[in-house]
């Protein structure tokens, strides 16, 4: 029997994340506020919905991936419009995991099993379904949506039963990235007012100390100022780490590095830089030496 889904949120990670379903010979149906991002997923063979009410009427899973919190939340009340119970609802958004907890009681209203699934990877390793898919929520949805998750990712974790989880996870690991992307920017700098070329030091520390892919790609990007067209806009980046940072407030987990972190975002935002790459706070080291 063939696979069926809908997807909802069709921006630089979702529509890559789509048309990787629909290649793989998803039946897929497709919604986005701004229709004119459904027409190449269209034109490759999905089925246009008019709105997130008829997702579930199309197929039992349905994906989201929309910007934040907010969109999840109104995307939420549409879908469940048209759902029954043995649906399940995958999220992909990077969300507050209190977010995530309220619209999973939602759910559970409707007889609708909740997973969690937020991402690591920007939209070129979308398209080559390489992205590091956190998961969490009910385990027999969860394997349901695997054959699924499977031709979107390299790797899937799983992380318990209680979906807010995996947004943890997520947010954690975007405040880690930042912090490499700081300490890269700071370093190239120190090089560079050193006398050292930076490209060397970069050689040097990606391939003995610090061989990781966060370190390797984002210092690439810095080196090489390639700021726009953005993989994940600064003003996202702003997002997710007040995310971090009012996540841990409310557990009051002091967190001094990721308030310095904020301060860099929104000195780059004021210096009308929010439509770049993240990695472009590494212009503030630069124009500090």
């Amino acid at each position: 029997m063939a696979l069926k889904a809908s997807f909802i949120g069709l921006g630089s990670m979702g529509s890559p994340m789509a048309l990787n379903l629909l290649k793989q010979g998803v039946e897929l149906a497709v919604y986005n506020r701004s229709q004119d991002k459904t027409t190449p997923l269209v034109k490759a063979g999905a089925k246009l919905l008019k709105n997130p009410n008829d997702a579930f009427k199309h197929a039992p899973i349905v994906f989201s991936m929309v910007a934040n919190d907010q969109a999840l939340q109104d995307i939420t009340n549409g879908l469940l419009e048209g759902a029954y119970p043995g649906c399940i609802h995958v999220s992909s958004s990077t969300v507050a995991p209190t977010t995530t907890h309220t619209i999973m009681e939602k759910h559970q209203e409707k007889g609708v099993k909740l997973i969690a699934a937020p991402v690591f990877g920007r939209p070129d390793a979308a398209a080559r379904q390489e992205l590091l898919i956190c998961t969490a929520g009910d385990e027999s949805a969860k394997k349901q949506v695997e054959p699924y998750l499977n031709m979107l990712g390299k790797y899937i974790y799983y992380f318990g039963d209680k979906p807010e989880a995996a947004n943890a996870v997520k947010i954690t690991g975007n405040f880690m990235i930042l912090s490499v992307i700081e300490m890269l920017s700071e370093a190239f700098a120190f090089a560079e007012k050193s006398g050292l070329k930076p490209e060397q030091v970069y050689q040097f520390f990606t391939e003995t100390l610090f061989p990781s892919p966060v370190f390797i790609n984002y210092g690439k990007i810095i080196l090489q100022k390639k700021f726009s067209p953005a993989g994940f806009k600064l003003n996202l980046g702003l997002k997710d780490l007040n995310l971090f940072l009012n996540t841990a407030k409310s557990l009051h987990v002091f967190s001094p590095l990721a308030q310095v972190l904020q301060k860099q975002l929104l000195t780059s935002i004021d210096k009308k830089r929010e439509d770049m790459d993240w990695s472009a706070i590494s212009l503030l080291a630069l124009e500090g030496a």
